[in-house]
């Protein structure tokens, strides 16, 4: 097997080995695809990773070619989506189904190998046979789409009602798209610049805003159909900047549910003002940590591989930035050295001969 392998910042190798074989309770997969998550962005930039060496990857895809000892022999040549978390199952937290609070638990790709290789070893739990229907390259999709459908499941929204998602990024506009499967049709999405629009429109978006458009807000309140109430009744923050949490609280109406969903990498702050959206709207305002529910893996997941099937979630072209062999791992990743110029998802591809 070839690993892309993060030897220090800034620094993969291609390392060549044998194939490993799975132990007990695991499964070996031939990696298809991998996406570039961006939490991989500082693991390489920045040396944030728990030790050198490290394989990244955890949005992956792949064929089981092998399983270890008590393994179903029936997962053998299934295309799977990749599960990352890896959960102790003993703590009060896993008891309570709550697998994304463990404080326990190992991840694929930052804690364990991950994908960016042509062959890695999970256990068998972590692995997810997707419908018959799913493409591989969609299956490298399902953990950013059930990030999206764990924030939905958090709010049980009603069929009807209206929604914005603030920042039409990869799990932004997967959250729009799977807003429709729960009844909602009323879905704005938005974007810093009217020219980023592409991906969201071709995915199927057709309600976006640009917010650097002084009139931007009153555009989305009439897209929403929400001139009445002044407000939506869901607002899922994406973006997670300081702009887009504060707007977020701005764009809710009274008695509306605010979910959280990026993850901040900015200090903020409050205007008294502000803070008073929370008490004067009686917002419910909530947060949402990866994409995992009782019973294991959860319902997020059982969604996910029904929405591809039925197309109520579905990849396009312009979603991805690239698609990079993996024998340029390195070239991919200094892509984010950048501050501008990627455009949607980066991708691996672990398959064929270049590897």
């Amino acid at each position: 097997m070839i690993s892309a392998v993060l030897e220090a910042t800034r620094q993969i190798a291609l390392v060549e080995e044998p194939d490993p074989q799975p132990g007990a309770g695991q499964v070996l997969v031939k990696v298809a695809y991998t996406g570039v998550c961006g939490s991989d962005v500082p693991r390489f930039l920045q040396g944030a990773v728990h030790q050198f060496p490290q394989v990244l990857g955890h949005e992956f895809s792949g064929t089981v070619t092998a399983v270890g000892d008590g393994v179903d022999t029936e997962l053998l040549g299934k295309l799977v989506a990749g599960i990352p978390l890896v959960p102790c199952m003993e703590c009060p937290d896993c008891a309570a189904g709550n697998f994304s609070l463990c404080k326990h638990y190992s991840f694929i790709g930052s804690r364990q190998p991950g994908s960016m290789a042509s062959h890695v070893v999970v256990p068998a739990a972590n692995v997810y046979p997707v419908d018959q229907k799913v493409t591989p390259l969609d299956a490298a999709f399902f953990e950013p789409a059930t990030v999206a459908l764990h924030a939905i499941e958090l709010v049980q929204p009603r069929p009807g009602a209206s929604a914005i998602v603030m920042g039409g990024g990869t799990i932004g506009i997967l959250l729009a798209q799977a807003l429709k499967g729960y009844g909602i049709d009323r879905v704005v999405v938005t974007k810093s610049r009217k020219e980023t629009f592409g991906p969201a429109q071709a995915a199927g978006i057709c309600k976006l805003v640009a917010t650097n458009q002084e009139s931007w807000r009153q555009q989305a309140l009439e897209l929403g159909g929400c001139q009445q109430s002044k407000g939506f009744d869901y607002v899922f923050d994406t973006a997670g900047t300081p702009q887009t949490i504060l707007d977020s609280f701005e764009m809710a109406a009274n008695k509306a549910a605010v979910m959280f969903v990026g993850t901040p990498k900015q200090e903020l702050s409050f205007s008294v003002r502000q803070w008073e959206n929370i008490n004067r709207k009686e917002l419910l305002v909530s947060g949402s940590w990866m994409s995992y529910s009782a019973p294991w893996p959860g319902v997020e997941w059982d969604k996910a591989s029904r929405f591809f099937a039925q197309g109520i979630l579905r990849v396009v072209p312009e979603m991805i930035d690239t698609i990079y062999p993996l024998n340029q791992t390195q070239e991919a990743l200094e892509r984010f050295a950048q501050s501008r110029g990627i455009c949607g998802k980066i991708v691996i591809d672990s398959r064929g001969g270049n590897n």
